[in-house]
């Protein structure tokens, strides 16, 4: 799956700032969206706004999933079932009651991501042939990119491994191998770097290199193999190398 190049692009992806580099690569993975009709913004900045469902939203989004769990009770072999029910329990960690901008999930949030978990659990494990971009993106944002989030690495690496095989690009296979090195699967964050130097732009590949084995280095020397041990040595050695580094992953 890791290196099936069968799907096209979908969607640009802005970059990383790589200090007077001006590398561009998608490392820092702070306040990013994700994905082409939704974003990470359309979450966490309409909570901030004051957005996000009312009363009678709230009981739209819960019918919808007690709907889409009822659907994968008669049928848990139906991958578009477990889909139905990772997309909804998502749209209700969407909620401002489940998630605080700038600070993270609340206690409720959490138990609507681990309902999220399980459906990707299953869905990924029922191999369906048109995986969906859409939910596996929202799983990369829960569970390694959103601020105050699980940090689940290995998790978001499963998630990530389909958004790159949909749109294999350079910064993707970066997020791939970042993802990887912190879930302590190294030699598959080997993999998802080589691709990412070989498929960068040739100006750019001694740098892409660089910043991926110090990602490398950090994740093995960092004492916890998740969380934010991992995130804290990742950060603090790339800015021992890098004057700034910000990023952003969103849609268009």
């Amino acid at each position: 799956m890791l290196f099936d190049l069968r799907s096209r692009r979908r969607r640009n992806i802005v970059r990383v700032v790589y200090g007077g580099l001006a590398l561009l690569i998608g490392l820092g993975l702070v306040g990013f969206g994700i994905g082409t009709g939704f974003n990470f913004g359309g979450i966490f900045t309409a909570a901030a706004n004051g957005g996000g469902a009312g009363g009678t939203g709230n009981v739209v989004l819960e019918k919808a999933l007690t709907k889409a769990q009822r659907r994968v009770r008669a049928d848990p072999g139906s991958a578009a079932a477990w889909l139905a029910v990772g997309t909804a329990a998502y749209a209700i960690a969407e909620l401002p009651a489940n998630y605080v901008p700038n600070s993270g999930f609340t206690k409720s949030g959490f138990a609507v991501l681990g309902t999220v978990k399980r459906a990707w659990q299953h869905y990924v494990a029922l191999a369906p042939a048109k995986p969906s971009n859409v939910f596996a993106n929202e799983v990369v944002i829960a569970f390694g990119s959103a601020p105050g989030g699980i940090q689940d690495w290995a998790t978001a690496e499963s998630a990530q491994e389909i958004v790159t095989q949909l749109a294999p690009t350079y910064s993707e296979y970066e997020y791939l191998a970042y993802f990887a090195y912190l879930a302590k699967e190294i030699s598959r964050g080997d993999l998802a770097a080589a691709r990412a130097v070989a498929v960068a732009p040739k100006a750019q590949k001694n740098q892409i290199a660089a910043a991926l084995e110090n990602i490398k280095t950090s994740a093995l020397g960092a004492t916890g193999a998740t969380g934010s041990t991992a995130t804290s040595s990742t950060s603090t050695s790339t800015s021992s190398t890098t004057s700034s580094t910000t990023s952003s992953k969103s849609s268009t």
